[in-house]
């Protein structure tokens, strides 16, 4: 079993949680279905809220094959609503169509479509559909209270098992740090730490290609970039008897490029820890519950930089140019020496006051522009002009690649 290598220190006695439920925090809602117990459980984070009688496939197992009347067996998301009008009447009050298969599945060699989640016209019986999961319409409406498209992961498992939650807070501590280091290593485009983020059996289903192809596509776009930030929010952990999934939000810039969307990482566990088994990613106008978690991000980059301009100003108030040096580039011009005339201007001066008024912050790409009106006071000089700072986002946060001060005259 995937897992089975993290359970060495399992606590006895305790809550037991099913082993799914890796990563995700109140509010969150997942699906997970026992084809065992024909039961389908929905949680709040790691509460069970509901507990709905199911029926799945005909045929035992996981699905291979298109015809074969079994349920697959994975993470999956609902793509969209077909309402009953639409379908034969056996599929009852509407039908949630996922996404099998998934990027893994077609890794698999597995293949077969129309895998829904449905209600009916006759009584609920077990394991008597072609694949899909049925509920009674009563049920389903229910049910459709906590599904998000490309955002509640829908789990169908023969089993559910579970396990104390001490256990489960080390594997999500585990998968955190794995998908934390990885986006570091794109970010830096330390491609050495990169690459070894990925399984020998890495599959690009999307072009469908291997590792070695990926890596090699993924470093000919890197290299074309000058700087490359990634930020992420709203990192979810769920699991499989056979990966694990870890999906958030990715805001990916390189240079003036920009997007922003889902993205999805399949793992698997070697014998050296987590690697990439695939990936796949979803744009933002397709998955609406992540512009909430979009919009959070916002706030988030905009106060990071206004925790940048804060220490930025404070260390120039406190001559602390160490501090303030640390903050720009290395490749920003003629570091040393600008630092080196910035300690000479100021080291006569007793006292330093910098005040900015009307500061806007604008982003094209991997560049944000700050520009706000500066008032320099010292105790016997002061100056009043326009300061542009451009920044870029790096794994240590907000770094300058290029500053100019205009002096304006107030007399004019």
């Amino acid at each position: 079993m995937l897992f089975s290598f993290l359970w060495a220190g399992e606590v006895m006695g305790s809550e037991r949680i099913p082993v799914p439920l890796i990563g995700v925090r109140d509010g969150i809602y997942t699906v997970c279905v026992d084809k065992s117990l024909q039961r389908l459980y929905v949680y709040n984070g790691r509460k069970k809220v509901e507990e709905i009688p199911c029926s799945t496939g005909m045929n035992p197992g996981d699905k291979q094959v298109q015809g074969d009347l079994r349920t697959p067996e994975g993470v999956y998301f609902f793509e969209k609503i077909i309402e009953g009008q639409s379908l034969p009447e056996t599929y009852g009050w509407r039908a949630y169509t996922l996404n099998y298969p998934n990027t893994v599945d077609r890794a698999l060699g597995k293949n077969g479509n129309g895998i829904w989640i449905h209600g009916r016209k006759l009584p609920l019986e077990n394991r008597d559909t072609k694949g899909c999961v049925s509920l009674t319409n009563s049920d389903l409406k229910v049910l459709d209270a906590y599904l998000d498209p490309y955002h509640t992961p829908i789990i169908t498992l023969e089993s559910v098992t579970t396990i104390d939650e001490q256990s489960l807070d080390t594997m999500e501590s585990l998968y955190r740090s794995f998908i934390n280091d990885w986006l570091d290593a794109w970010q830096n485009k330390d491609f050495e730490k990169y690459e070894a983020c990925y399984s020998p059996r890495f599959y690009d289903a999307l072009h469908g290609q291997g590792r070695d192809g990926f890596l090699a596509q993924k470093r000919a776009i890197s290299s074309r970039y000058g700087h490359i930030s990634i930020f992420s929010q709203g990192l979810i952990i769920v699991g499989t008897d056979n990966y694990v999934l870890c999906y958030f939000l990715m805001d990916y810039s390189g240079d003036s490029f920009q997007s922003a969307g889902v993205k999805y990482v399949y793992l698997e566990n070697g014998s050296e820890g987590p690697r990439i088994i695939a990936e796949e990613f979803t744009p933002l106008n397709k998955a609406r519950k992540w512009q909430a978690v979009a919009e959070d991000l916002k706030r988030r980059q905009n106060e990071d930089i206004q925790k940048f301009l804060d220490t930025w100003r404070s260390s120039w108030e406190g001559k602390d140019l160490d501090t303030m040096k640390g903050l720009y580039l290395a490749s920003f011009p003629d570091r040393e020496g600008y630092f080196a005339a910035k300690a000479k201007n100021i080291a006569p001066y007793q006292s330093v006051r910098v005040i900015l008024d009307g500061v806007d912050i604008q982003r094209s790409g991997v560049y944000w522009t700050i520009t706000a009106n500066q008032r320099f006071i010292s105790d016997s000089y002061e100056d009043f002009g326009k300061k542009t700072l451009r920044l870029v986002s790096t794994s240590r946060g907000f770094r300058v690649i290029q500053e100019q001060w205009e002096k304006i005259d107030e007399d004019s």
